[in-house]
Parts: structure tokens; C-alpha cells; sequence
């Protein structure tokens, strides 16, 4: 596989530290609520739209990086399935369903680790053969 575009992983890479960091906030504003400030849950509920939208971003850089990009496709299912999953945990969380709302942003987490971890992965296709695999030279 050729090396994918420079800046369709970037723009991935990107999205996906982005997404990450939005996820992670989510955590944060909820324990802040938990703590005692209370307006910290406007914050958590904002934060959310705002994750799903990076999310969407996140999605549209990974069908880039794969066309016209020429890196995997491979990111994109995790991808839409972390915006997928990102929309139900909003809608438990407004419905205060928090038995599956706490345990599905712990999942969330997950999900953007592997994205980064995907992101990271995208940019070094290509660079050098695995010790598995066989070169062979022509002489």
C-alpha cells in the first residue's frame, strides 16, 4: 500500500485528538456537576452537541484519507460508529438514563483512544515492510 496523503492524515489525526479531548471533557463537566456545580451540566450538555459534531468531522476526514487520500479504509467504520454511539449517549443522557449513560461514555473513551491509536496508525502505511513480510530484491 502507498503512503496515504500528508494532509488527509492530518486532517484525521486532527479530528480524532479533537474527538478525544471532547470526550474526555465530558468526563470532566460531569464530575465538576457531581461535585456540586451545578452549571457545569449546561457545559456537559453543549460539550456533547459539540462532540458529535467533531465526531462528523471526524468521519468525513477518514473517508478523505481513504479516497482521495489513498490511505485505509479501515478508519471509517470505527468512526461512524463512535458518532453513532455518540448520538444514543446524548439522548440517555437527557432521558437521564444514567445506568447506561455512565457506562457508554466510559465506552466512548475507548472508541476515541482507538481512533487516535487508527489515526496514528493511517500515516506509517506503507513506510516499511514488517518483519513478516519478504523482500525481495532484483538484482
Amino acid at each position: 500500500m502507498r503512503r496515504p496523503k500528508r494532509w488527509t492524515v492530518l486532517l484525521f489525526r486532527v479530528a480524532a485528538i479533537l474527538q478525544a479531548l471532547l470526550v474526555f471533557l465530558q468526563a470532566v463537566f460531569a464530575g465538576r456537576f457531581l461535585s456540586g456545580g451545578y452549571g457545569a451540566l449546561s457545559m456537559h450538555s453543549a460539550n456533547a452537541m459539540f462532540t458529535i459534531l467533531i465526531g462528523m468531522l471526524a468521519v468525513a476526514a477518514a473517508v478523505l484519507l481513504w479516497r482521495p487520500g489513498g490511505g485505509p479504509a479501515r478508519p471509517i467504520g470505527p468512526a461512524a460508529v463512535m458518532v453513532v454511539l455518540e448520538i444514543v449517549q446524548m439522548m440517555l443522557g437527557f432521558g437521564r438514563v444514567l445506568a447506561v449513560h455512565i457506562p457508554l461514555g466510559v465506552a466512548l473513551m475507548v472508541g476515541a483512544t482507538t481512533l487516535i491509536r487508527l489515526a496514528f496508525q493511517a500515516g506509517s502505511a506503507g513506510s516499511a515492510p514488517s518483519r513478516d513480510e519478504r523482500v525481495s530484491e532484483v538484482v
